[in-house]
């Protein structure tokens, strides 16, 4: 009997995991002006907040009593729900903080970026909202529009329930002295659009489910133990998924980056909440029906498709479905009608076989808000890392359908209408900002294709700094060679809004109320805000002290000391749990010079043939800046007091021509020495280097050299998965290596090494030449002894 007991739960509001589902819904965007009216407000609207149980006893009588009508709409049964989520500004001012969560925010992990929200320069950039997106266009979440403090979300099954529980809200909004500073409706479109967005598409079909609250069939999964995952017993294809992809402090996925999610950091009161995103999403029907012909026209004069091709036919390419739903990939021809419009169970591997994206285009909106087991380096994605990406939608179209032959102007060309855009996820960066910046709009994904794939048509196209619109139409020509065609797409979806919004569980509302929500971690648990298991960014030895090292922490620096019992404690002994290995916290990263404004290192490579020349050490220091990564060359003093030196500023990491490859590195990881090549034959250093891409992990085989002044380096190797390493099982990203004292005699022999990665350490073992045979020689262990004192 699978276990459904969240389907009980009384904690996380309704809409997150069970879902509204209404025909009618509303958001009021309020400003409060007074924090003990508006505390005094939320005390009186916590009890009506829906919750996951409410929601979800009435969605299932609804669907039994939608079967035992034959599909018909039950007339009888109507519910009203509400939901509450607060904008950062707005916890801040209830809450009478203004340095709420500060403290416990890491560079790129997702309270960081709710922190700053969707308009940050550096975030919108990244998500596409440039040009016409820009901020300044829009009307609600920029800087140029009022502030919002909460989101209420008010969804009915009628028009008139919606109208009777708005006009109640408001008035009790206004008594608190709130204002409501806009007003975004919602409605799912009237008649045979119903279910469709405005382009005339079926939406919200490809959902996860959640594993607690939907029905697992229990012969159909993949992993073992801790690691299985199971599909739906409803919906066969669709994965169920942990709870904590969704809602905050729940179990997450093992592919899961921890730190973008924040885990160690977050604090208590957020736990069985969860990060809504709401984009207003303008659509220009008449326009991308246009651009749809005009390139459908191309790739007939071209003769890349038959002259009697559909326009239909074309369109459910850029989409991935056709309008009724059904896939492509299964329904190639013609779509598939009403049973094939909820239809997940396919990977475009298998029947039929579809790489290349012959068939369902890998710029399709389909595969690249979704790729499934799109291909990279020849193997398909791993479904483990494509679980750690997936959202909630709860959105629903805005504005009258579009009908030229209409005389009203509100289904006219000019009248508002697109897409109140919707989604739930634990961490804002791991998930939504990660599929909108690393997939929908990066030309580049998936990568490693001769041709670039483009961005999604659908809901992307030609954004200035970000890609340039144009796609890569595979297919055959006539006489049936491949044949790449360059198709161009201009955005026809634009941002007219946007907020980060925190859901909090009904208990912390009520503490919200309450005026309690501050300090209650240290009185509840007895412990402070920062947790003691905490990445390790990157390990540096000092020059001259064997057994000494800086560790980079969350933006704070420590010496590590280790001697030979902490070395054994931390390799082979069956307790480490009282080792103390830190001397002192040297300070924030802004205490050495060399390090001026740089607030997440990344990696630092020692430059090999510069180390303890004229009392000094040179290093290259990778680290990201507002998402992108930059190096630097800096100076380290070779004795006490070890004072730092930038020397060169900050330069693009694409200078380095072993970054190059079939997909060019972005972001360093960490890089690990060849044990046998420091140095090779002709005096260059050679390194295993590890980095971030669009699919996960990867790592290349590079050299770097010495000619004059100059470090030319070279890539020897392309990228490979790190399921390549034996001694990496169940690693999903690298972010450290260093050297076990005693263990690294460069004459030979076996190497061993400490791995970090995420909050995790494990000591592995290299063979010194031939194939470099690796092996796990312990077991992860949690980081806490990397950042205690004695």
């Amino acid at each position: 009997m699978a276990d459904l007991s969240l389907r009980q739960d009384r904690e996380i509001q309704g809409d997150i995991i069970a879902g509204f589902k209404k025909d009618h819904m509303t958001l009021l965007l309020l400003q409060f002006s007074d924090a003990p009216a508006a505390r005094s407000w939320l005390e009186k609207i916590t009890p009506k907040i829906a919750t996951t149980k409410a929601v979800a006893e009435f969605n299932e009588d609804y669907s039994q009593a939608r079967q035992a009508s034959g599909g018909d709409d039950p007339a009888a049964l109507k519910a009203t729900w509400l939901g509450l989520g607060f904008t950062y500004q707005g916890l801040q001012f209830i809450t009478g903080r203004p340095d709420l969560l500060k403290d416990r925010a890491r560079t790129g992990d997702t309270l960081e970026a709710f922190i700053q929200g969707p308009a940050d320069p550096g975030r919108s950039i990244a998500l596409g909202d440039t040009d016409d997106n820009d901020p300044k266009h829009w009307v609600f979440g920029c800087a140029t529009k009022p502030t919002v403090h909460a989101v209420l979300t008010v969804a009915s099954d009628t028009a008139n329930g919606l109208a009777g529980a708005l006009e109640e809200q408001k008035a009790a909004a206004t008594q608190a002295g709130a204002v409501v500073v806009y007003e975004q409706k919602g409605a799912a479109l009237p008649g045979e659009k119903k279910g469709k967005e405005h382009f005339g598409f079926k939406d919200g079909v490809s959902e996860p489910e959640v594993e607690g609250f939907d029905e697992p069939d229990p012969d159909k999964f993949t992993g073992e133990g801790p690691d299985r995952v199971f599909y739906s017993k409803k919906h066969p294809g669709t994965r169920i998924l942990p709870a904590g992809e969704f809602v905050v402090g729940r179990k997450l996925t093992a592919a899961h980056d921890r730190g973008t999610a924040a885990v160690e950091t977050v604090p208590d009161w957020m736990r069985d909440g969860s990060f809504q995103v709401v984009r207003r999403l303008e659509q220009d029907v008449a326009g991308w029906w246009a651009q749809v012909d005009a390139q459908l026209r191309r790739l007939k004069d071209l003769k890349a498709v038959p002259e009697d091709t559909k326009r239909d036919w074309f369109a459910a390419r850029l989409v991935g479905r056709w309008r009724d739903g059904s896939p492509v990939c299964k329904h190639p021809d013609r779509a598939g009608g009403t049973a094939a419009g909820s239809d997940n169970d396919f990977k475009y591997l298998g029947d039929p076989e579809d790489p290349d994206g012959l068939i369902t285009p890998l710029f399709s909106h389909l595969r690249k808000t979704n790729p499934r087991a799109g291909l990279v380096d020849g193997t398909p994605v791993d479904e483990a890392f494509i679980d750690a990406r997936r959202i909630i939608r709860r959105g629903a179209p805005y504005g009258q359908p579009f009908d030229p032959t209409s005389g009203d102007e509100l289904n006219g060309p000019d009248a508002e209408r697109g897409l109140l855009f919707v989604c739930y996820q634990s961490d804002l960066v791991g998930q939504f900002e990660f599929i909108q910046a690393n997939w929908i709009n990066d030309p580049d994904f998936p990568p490693g294709r001769k041709a670039k794939p483009g961005p999604d048509p659908l809901v992307s196209g030609q954004l200035a700094t970000v890609n340039d619109g144009r796609t890569s139409w595979e297919g055959t020509s006539p006489a049936g060679e491949r044949q790449t065609t360059v198709l161009d797409f201009r955005p026809f979806v634009q941002t007219r809004g946007a907020l980060y919004c925190f859901t909090p569980s009904i208990t912390t509302l009520r503490r919200l109320a309450q005026g309690r929500l501050t300090g209650e971690l240290e009185e509840e648990t007895g412990h402070g805000a920062v947790a003691q298991d905490l990445p390790v960014d990157c390990v540096l030895p000092l020059p001259d002290a064997p057994g000494r090292y800086w560790t980079f922490q969350q933006g704070t620096i420590r010496l590590i000391g280790t001697g030979d019992t902490e070395v054994r404690r931390l390799t082979t002994g069956t307790v480490d749990d009282r080792t103390g290995v830190v001397v002192k916290d040297v300070g924030p990263y802004s205490s050495w010079p060399a390090l001026k404004g740089v607030t997440q290192v990344d990696t630092i490579l020692p430059v090999f043939d510069e180390q303890r020349v004229d009392g000094k050490s040179a290093y290259w220091v990778f680290h990201t800046v507002g998402g992108n990564q930059f190096y630097r060359y800096v100076t380290i003093g070779a004795s006490e007091p070890y004072a730092s030196q930038l020397v060169a500023d900050d330069q693009p990491v694409s200078r380095w021509r072993s970054f190059g490859g079939a997909t060019p590195v972005t972001r360093v990881d960490a890089f690990l020495p060849v044990p046998d090549q420091r140095p090779a034959g002709d005096g260059s250093f050679w390194y295993w280097m590890f980095h971030n891409t669009p699919v996960g992990q990867r790592y290349r085989l590079i050299s770097i050299g010495r000619s004059g002044n100059a470090h030319p380096d070279r890539l020897q190797r392309d990228d490979r998965q790190l399921s390549q390493w034996r001694s990496l099982e169940g690693v999903t990203r690298v972010d450290a290596f260093l050297p076990v004292p005693g263990k690294d005699d460069p004459g030979g022999g076996q190497h061993w090494y400490w791995v970090f990665h995420q909050d995790e350490y494990r000591v592995i073992m290299v063979d010194h030449g031939g194939n470099h045979q690796d092996d796990l020689l312990r077991e992860d262990r949690p980081t806490a002894v990397w950042c205690r004192k004695p």
